[in-house]
């Protein structure tokens, strides 16, 4: 599944709702090795058929037969004891100095006439079960997960919500049946199926999927679908909601209000005198928008409140308002696209400034874009990284993780020894979250963009953004951005006297 497709594709697939948050996820499965009991149709082997083809013809003494066939008895009697064993013929001695004799059985009649034979066999069977729907999933074993490359991926684990593991009576026999059928056979013959003996073993794998929460438009219903290889699942989504799966997933966090970027230093880009209580206001209002349509009046504000504050003459207030048109907000689910759009596109700069750096992003395909696009010549920064008070750099202690991941780590670390046109930066107390690439776009937002792929191990939230394409303005947050690199950041008395010396 490609994240960025499906996002897309999912934005718009439920009217009157919107897509607020996702999870890289994995639906629980076992996999069951089960003992069962089947009848065997083997053909009938040319030996055997001759057998019984002498008996059904009058011969009932083995020498008879020895002769007939041109056996010895030592083979006929092996023959002959398999025959027997199958209920294919009666072999018999009413006492110990008489002869024996063989005589057909109803079976052995019907094996001769349909020159198959049926053997009873305990076959061991591996199949996929689904504990939500309760019945066999008809998918190859290959595309399942173990539980240590679903955390390994930092894919979600969706909770069973007390789905119980499976019994054998839980199976439904037609579903074995069809398994069984589509199992590959040595010989032509056919098998039946009579019974599920007994499950030998249950194996936990995972089956990968994309979690999609959706927040009404007009109320505060909370819904969680799942998108699989060939699309939604809405019987999973079904049985996930009976069992009460949503709230275990934390759907009812999509409720709050997003956590928003700082506007301050766009607005301050865009010229002119910052004026508090109006961005303050505008914060306010977009923190309070559940509507697309509100939120395309909070930009339009947004660039009103601009051009207000700057000190243009009249003539040119028209102009900035036509800005507005190089400026939206934009969703948690547009955000992964435009992260690749920079790692893919950037021609001579990217900047990417992000609080925590896990190897759940920075995974093979980062890197080789990464490394394409230093070998290119871009000069690429990335800064990071939140510390205790005292400076020392370790886990957050809020939140309980490292800045960064000792696989991250590596793999970063390693790219910059090997190119000059790449530094990795610690910088200790930013929760600032930046995107610039080139002068063609730059995003402001609440986004984690290097640990957050929908954040599988934690609650599901909404993110927002506010993107920029006027290239004025991408380079006053590029040069911003720069500065927190270059010096840090130190508190509200040297952000003024920056402030002052742009002024």
């Amino acid at each position: 599944m490609n994240l960025e497709q499906v996002l897309e594709e999912a934005a718009y697939a439920r009217p009157g709702y919107s897509l607020v948050a996702f999870k890289e996820a994995a639906l629980p499965n076992y996999l069951l090795t089960t003992r069962l009991i089947t009848l065997e149709k083997k053909a009938l082997g040319p030996i055997e058929e001759a057998c019984l083809g002498a008996v059904d013809a009058g011969l009932a003494d083995p020498d008879d037969i020895s002769s007939f066939l041109g056996l010895s008895r030592v083979v006929l009697n092996s023959v002959l004891a398999g025959l027997n064993t199958n209920e294919c013929i009666n072999y018999s001695r009413p006492t110990d100095w008489s002869k024996a004799t063989v005589t057909l059985t109803e079976k052995g009649r019907t094996t001769l006439r349909t020159m198959h034979e049926t053997v009873p066999q305990e076959t061991v069977v591996k199949f996929v079960f689904d504990p939500y729907q309760r019945k066999i999933r008809f998918v190859s074993t290959t595309s399942l997960f173990r539980p240590g490359e679903v955390r390994e991926r930092g894919w979600y684990e969706v909770p069973l919500c007390g789905a119980k593991r499976p019994d054998v009576e839980d199976i439904p026999l037609n579903d074995i049946d069809k398994v069984l059928q589509k199992l590959p056979r040595r010989d032509e013959g056919s098998r039946e199926l009579l019974a599920a003996r007994r499950i030998e073993r249950r194996e936990m794998h995972f089956l990968p999927c994309i979690m999609l929460f959706y927040r009404a438009l007009a109320s505060e219903e909370v819904q969680v679908a799942f998108y699989l290889e060939d699309g939604f699942s809405l019987e999973h989504e079904n049985v996930f909601r009976e069992l009460g799966g949503p709230k275990q997933a934390g759907a009812n966090f999509a409720l709050e209000a997003p956590e928003m970027p700082q506007l301050g230093d766009l607005v301050e880009g865009l010229g002119g005198q910052q004026r508090v209580d109006e961005l303050l206001s505008i914060e306010r209002e977009i923190a309070t928008s559940a509507t697309p349509e509100t939120a395309e009046s909070v930009k339009t504000n947004v660039s009103l409140a601009a051009t207000a504050a700057s000190d243009e003459p009249p003539s040119r207030k028209g102009a900035s308002r036509l800005r507005a048109m190089t400026q939206r907000c934009i969703r948690m689910h547009e955000h992964p696209g435009l992260l690749k759009k920079a790692l893919t596109g950037s021609k001579s700069r990217l900047l990417i400034v992000s609080p925590w750096i896990t190897h759940q992003v920075i995974d093979n395909m980062f890197v080789m874009s990464l490394e394409a696009l230093l070998r290119n010549g871009v000069e690429v920064t990335v800064a990071y990284g939140l510390a205790d008070e005292d400076g020392t750099r370790g886990p957050d202690k809020a939140n309980q993780k490292p800045a960064i991941t000792q696989r991250a780590e590596r793999e970063l670390s390693d790219i910059q020894r090997r190119f000059d046109n790449f530094k990795l930066v610690f910088l200790g107390n930013t929760h600032r979250k930046l995107l610039v690439s080139d002068n063609s776009f730059a995003v402001v937002t609440s986004f984690n963009w290097l640990s957050f792929r929908g954040d599988p191990g934690k609650k599901a939230r909404d993110e927002f953004g506010f993107l920029v394409t006027e290239p004025e303005d991408v380079e006053a947050i590029f040069q911003d951005g720069t500065e927190l690199v270059a010096e840090g950041y130190s508190g509200p008395s040297e952000a003024k006297s920056r402030v002052d010396r742009k002024r």
